[in-house]
């Protein structure tokens, strides 16, 4: 087994944790893995891997091995990429995002791009959460919010309006609130994941709300907003249909809630595959007509 090769058993055996796991994903058998890592410690005159019946560890030495690896498996892989999309896009792209952002708009635009690309293989993941885009070997995540990650490269795409709603039979039970600190009463419905939680800049202000339902699923959220559970900060797009039907009211609306970068995030800051570059420019054309405002 020549030396690259070998690299690329040894990279997936710490990715997965397991030699057995490892021989499958690579379409092999378990004692070629063990074979190949043998070799290759054999050639570097380390031991990389700590072997047991139950379980691997990688060794000091093979972390800091491991990280060179990846660079150079990645850049043999993206140099055969750009061999191979020098006259077409192909291969597979592997997209992460939020679930209703998804459903609603990252898989249309996901559709439409596989259907003008069909050498192109289209592989969609949708959490409410951020994951490791290493370990799920992802192309890119969109993501919303701040980023402080520093393993990841940040392409701002643009801002999203959010708004503090209500339904209009909560807010006839309340009364209009005339400045945010009038809100510190009012039932509180929120997403799980806001940052900030209970406590939310509402114009000047930081109002301290109580929290009456919780839940990390958008749609679920607007149900309850809808069926006067409360007031909560939503994005403006979730919403549109309901305020235009007045089915939801927006509160305070000169004290505005602070706004929700959104950013697409990539793996590695060496090499965007030719396909991912094409897909970001497609997001940023779909998103536009999502009424995410153009980054300033």
């Amino acid at each position: 087994m020549d030396r690259l090769q070998q690299m690329r058993v040894y990279a997936r055996v710490v990715e997965r944790g397991s030699l057995s796991r490892a021989a499958q994903d690579l379409a092999t058998t378990q004692p070629t893995v063990s074979k190949a890592l043998s070799e290759l410690e054999r050639s570097l005159k380390v031991q990389l891997l700590m072997r047991s019946t139950r379980r691997v560890t990688v060794t000091d030495a093979g972390r800091r091995f491991y990280a060179r690896c990846r660079t150079m498996l990645e850049t043999w892989d993206e140099a055969a990429r750009e061999v191979g999309e020098e006259t077409s896009l192909r291969g597979v792209l592997r997209v992460h995002g939020p679930v209703v952002l998804g459903e609603m708009y990252l898989g249309p635009i996901a559709v439409d791009f596989q259907r003008k690309h069909p050498l192109v293989r289209c592989d969609l993941t949708f959490l409410d959460g951020f994951v490791d885009l290493v370990a799920e070997r992802a192309d890119l995540a969109v993501r919303l919010g701040t980023i402080s990650d520093p393993s990841v490269v940040r392409r701002k795409l643009g801002i999203m309006r959010r708004l503090l709603v209500c339904s209009p039979e909560y807010l006839r039970g309340k009364g209009a609130p005339k400045k945010p600190q009038d809100l510190k009463t009012w039932d509180w419905v929120r997403f799980s994941g806001l940052a900030g939680g209970d406590s939310q800049q509402v114009g000047k202000e930081t109002v301290a709300f109580t929290p009456t339902f919780v839940a990390n699923n958008a749609v679920v959220l607007k149900d309850a907003l809808l069926k006067g559970l409360g007031v909560g900060i939503v994005t403006e797009w979730l919403v549109t249909r309901e305020l235009k039907t007045g089915r939801l009211v927006e509160v305070l609306p000169r004290h505005p809630v602070a706004n929700l970068e959104t950013s697409v995030v990539f793996p590695s800051p060496r090499f965007v595959p030719l396909r991912v570059r094409a897909f970001v420019e497609a997001m940023e054309k779909g998103l536009k007509t999502a009424m995410i405002a153009p980054q300033p």
